[in-house]
């Protein structure tokens, strides 16, 4: 009987134990509901989402706006040190390391529109550093990274937090793009481009201009180059005749060079005679077509080449510039490039020496070029039918780099997308991306006054 009552005990004991321990539980159950559901004052809290691109960030109001996917509504969202906010590789960041051009998921109070957490959803995409692409406005297509995409009206184009056209984008920039499937919707320029005038330059008309090895253009009258931001050797050749200097290209600015000054020296050139077959076959160097009916000179280095004609297989491949004189011939068939380089000779100033050494060479990529290298070739320009630019009046004109005018003028008309500048004395340059259809009708352009530029430029 005792021992019964023993028993007894310890099973009310561990009865009571059970019933304390499930009512901790439910009261913590209960407290985690209501402080999930309810604000610090004790009243229901409502979240809204919305999925965007973000358009601005102001950390001075703490507060960030974001245009909604796929259309023009945007909202402004404020935050605080609560907010909950991780970047595209799940860290945790503040709100305000947000930036402008991101595609985020957001969650906010819709009573004060106070963010609770942004993130990146799963399904969208990046690409940084791109720095080839292309855009086909008729129908609204932009090519990069060996892809087709698609844009709209409401794609968020930016360049330094700030919303520009899409004319404004130049061949010479780098862009972040990001996007959902096909369809792209930020694109933000984080590397523009720049300009370099030449001054002084006359004894080398008809010549070559290098800009860092990147551009390559025929000297002409009023040079007006775009340029990558960044520094650069800028380098005029005729003959055996060059002169270099530095330049530092920063972005929307225009920098001059002034060779006035310098004296031209013979060191480093190579005189490149081009024979190419069929005659009339359109030749490009690192992108630049290039006239070929005289000797060519260039720096020592490599450059890529590429030759064209229609009815041909489109050829590519590298010239090696390592001698002053540098002969090269370059067959075009049906099937495929063949070249035939005879670079043999000895530089000129050289008494002696193994003469038959290679002092240049060509090197075939493939049997077809790339769309980047024959882009240049494959212009065509409508002799029939003229472009004119009106306005702004009295501002230089500039297509791919080669002066046309003073505004208004008017040229042929070159099919294909191109770029255009406007410069004028005490204002910002300006240069616009456009495509001219092969419609067999004139085309008439007109665009924005420019910029005066600021006491600190």
């Amino acid at each position: 009987m005792e021992e019964q009552l023993k028993n007894s005990k310890k099973i009310l004991l561990l009865m009571m134990c059970l019933l304390c321990v499930c009512m901790l539980t439910a009261c913590t159950v209960k407290h985690r509901r209501q402080r999930n559901s309810v604000s610090a004052t004790g009243s229901p809290v409502n979240t809204k989402t919305l999925t965007g691109v973000v358009t601005g960030q102001d950390v001075e109001k703490q507060n960030i706006t974001v245009r909604e996917l796929d259309s023009n509504l945007e909202s402004v969202l404020y935050y605080d040190s609560t907010a909950a906010v991780t970047n595209k590789f799940g860290e945790t960041i503040t709100a305000e390391q947000i930036t402008t051009g991101e595609i985020l998921e957001l969650a906010y109070r819709t009573s004060d529109t106070l963010l609770v957490s942004a993130a990146v959803p799963e399904d969208v995409w990046e690409y940084d550093e791109v720095d080839s692409f292309s855009f086909r406005a008729e129908e609204n297509m932009m090519r990069f990274a060996d892809k087709k995409y698609q844009y709209s009206a409401n794609t968020y184009i930016s360049s330094s937090g700030q919303q520009i056209a899409l004319a404004e984008l130049n061949q010479e920039d780098t862009l972040t793009v990001r996007g959902v499937g096909i369809h792209v919707y930020s694109i933000t320029r984080t590397a523009g481009h720049g300009y370099v005038r030449l001054t002084g330059y006359e004894d080398f008309t008809g010549g070559m201009v290098e800009v860092g090895n990147r551009i390559i253009l025929p000297i002409a009258d009023n040079m007006l180059i775009t340029a990558p931001a960044g520094i650069y050797r800028v380098t005029l050749c005729k003959g055996v005749s060059i002169a270099s200097k530095t330049a530092t290209v920063q972005q929307d600015q225009t920098v001059t060079v002034d060779f006035s000054d310098y004296v031209s020296t013979a060191k480093d050139i190579g005189t490149v005679t081009f024979d190419i077959e069929p005659e009339g076959a359109d030749l490009t160097i690192n992108g630049t077509t290039v006239d070929y009916s005289q000797p060519v000179a260039l720096n020592y280095g490599e450059y890529k080449i590429t030759v064209a004609m229609t009815g041909y297989e489109t050829y590519s491949g590298t010239l090696d510039v390592e001698d002053a004189s540098v002969p090269v011939h370059i067959d075009l068939i049906e099937e495929q490039a063949t070249v035939n380089n005879s670079a043999t000779a000895t530089p000129a100033a050289s008494a002696a020496g193994d003469n038959n050494s290679p002092s240049g060479s060509t090197t075939s990529d493939s049997s077809s070029s790339s769309s980047t290298d024959s882009s240049a070739a494959s212009k065509k320009v409508d002799s029939s039918h003229t472009i004119t630019v009106t306005a702004p009046r009295g501002v230089e004109v500039y297509l791919d780099n080669v002066y046309k005018g003073l505004a208004p003028c008017k040229f042929k008309k070159v099919i294909g997308s191109q770029t255009v500048t406007l410069s004028q004395t005490g204002y910002v340059t300006k240069s616009y991306s456009i495509d001219i259809l092969d419609d067999d009708e004139d085309v008439t352009l007109k665009f924005a006054d420019l910029v005066k530029e600021t006491s600190s430029r």
